[in-house]
């Protein structure tokens, strides 16, 4: 049975947030990530970007989900933690693009100067 682009995105996020590493393997070779302060091309560096990341992430709210074909739109708040040890709260939108039960393009939108204040050396 052919999952679809949303049950991909969900197995995707609670493999996250268990701390399992099946995420991976819903990565195409060739998958992009652009967001306001980073961008990556290929399996080997989107994975790099999340082992570096998720270990920051305190919780997410989720909002809202919806699916149009290949596109799932994702919509909540993201807790990560500082390097001063405090918490902010990100309000995002994550747009993914599945083809052949794959993830092939990440885009997420947020205001990151928060983000940046809180990361600047």
């Amino acid at each position: 049975m052919t999952k679809t682009a949303l049950e991909i995105v969900q197995n995707f996020q609670q493999s996250l947030a268990e701390g399992t590493e099946q995420w991976q393997d819903l990565f195409s070779e060739t998958v992009t990530f652009k967001g306001p302060v980073q961008t990556c091309v290929g399996k080997a560096e989107n994975i790099e970007l999340n082992k570096n990341f998720f270990p920051l992430v305190r919780g997410y709210d989720h909002k809202s989900s919806f699916e149009q074909g290949k596109y799932v739109s994702l919509e909540g708040v993201l807790s990560v933690a500082t390097p001063k040890n405090e918490i902010i709260k990100l309000d995002l939108v994550e747009i993914y693009e599945i083809e052949e039960g794959l993830i092939q393009n990440i885009r997420i939108y947020y205001d990151a100067e928060e983000f940046r204040k809180e990361f600047s050396n």
